[in-house]
């Protein structure tokens, strides 16, 4: 029987150890919200490759980021202008996680319609340069 609870008590070790062993801690460190200050490329869509985007704080707090050069896509020379807001929102959701509020293409169209005129992602840095909304599709930071 000794033998039994020695045995448990090894494998409980080793279990426990494995487990926080594994974990990734630098996900679940805080990242700080100024990081996404910036001027910042889209990648990954190919509408929205090569658009430039400068994020700054507002008066109030709050994050925008504004159009600073469009691509030669016929739909977004037609729908967007330097200058324009892009990203509206963005909100932290975890110590690593935010949400990013991107306005989409064509939205005055949209909402002449009744249709959404913006769309939320789920946003995560990759590292401070990077920032991953999902499915290769990124923020690249420029200098």
């Amino acid at each position: 029987m000794k033998k039994n609870n020695l045995l448990i008590k090894v494998l409980l070790v080793i279990v426990t150890t494995l487990i926080f062993s594994s974990c990734d801690t630098e996900s679940m460190k805080k990242v700080p919200v100024d990081q996404f200050v910036g001027n910042w490329e889209l990648q990954g869509r190919s509408m929205l490759d090569g658009i430039r985007v400068s994020i700054n704080r507002t008066e109030s707090g709050a994050f925008t980021g504004k159009v600073i050069k469009i691509n030669d896509n016929k739909y977004v020379n037609f729908f967007l202008e330097p200058g324009e807001v892009l990203v509206s929102n963005i909100k932290r959701s975890s110590n690593s996680e935010f949400r990013i509020t991107e306005k989409k293409i064509g939205s005055t169209l949209f909402s002449t319609y009744g249709l959404t005129s913006s769309k939320e992602f789920k946003v995560v840095f990759i590292d401070k340069n990077t920032i991953d909304l999902g499915s290769n599709v990124i923020y690249k930071r420029i200098q």
